[in-house]
């Protein structure tokens, strides 16, 4: 596990998104590095670039008034990102539980267990799918508590994402 930490607007974000376009084994992204100095490493790229299955999720979008409305949006935000997976349901080598968890979550009906869990059964299920170690990319995971803090109610998120964030590094050590 890997934490990149700059100061805001440094381009975290871009960073990230690069090396999920790099990685991303659903991708061919081939043309995007072509003429980069990166695209002269002939035995690097043919080892790394598509090759590996990735999750990039940002949490920039949960906030809100309170922790109802913040935890509306982690939600929302768990589903569209299950939603850009949905291929993991057709897979015959998936659990029956981890499957209905996912569809849970895919319909936005995940319970508070499925929420704090979402980002581990993401992982296992692409693991199982792509018989490979996936790369987890968190961009602005510092932004729910930081909204949570603003508005009086950091120790309700903390205990969402510390659980959400917790598990998938725990699964990655």
């Amino acid at each position: 596990m890997n934490l990149i930490i700059r100061p805001r607007r440094f381009g975290k974000t871009l960073a990230m998104s690069m090396l999920a376009s790099f990685f991303d084994i659903r991708r061919d992204s081939r043309e995007l590095f072509e003429g980069l100095q990166i695209s002269e490493e002939k035995e690097l790229c043919a080892q790394w670039m598509n090759q590996w299955p990735v999750l990039f999720v940002t949490l920039k979008d949960v906030n809100g008034r309170d922790f109802t409305d913040a935890y509306d949006m982690l939600r929302q935000v768990l589903t569209d990102l299950c939603n850009e997976h949905l291929y993991l349901m057709q897979d015959e080598k998936q659990t029956l539980s981890d499957k209905e968890a996912f569809s849970r979550l895919c319909l936005r009906r995940g319970e508070l267990t499925d929420v704090k869990n979402a980002l581990m059964i993401l992982l296992c299920m692409m693991c199982t799918h792509y018989e490979k170690e996936v790369i987890l990319l968190v961009d602005e995971y510092d932004v729910p508590l930081a909204k949570a803090s603003d508005n009086g109610y950091y120790d309700e998120t903390l205990n969402v994402i510390r659980m959400l964030l917790g598990m998938s590094w725990k699964m990655r050590s």
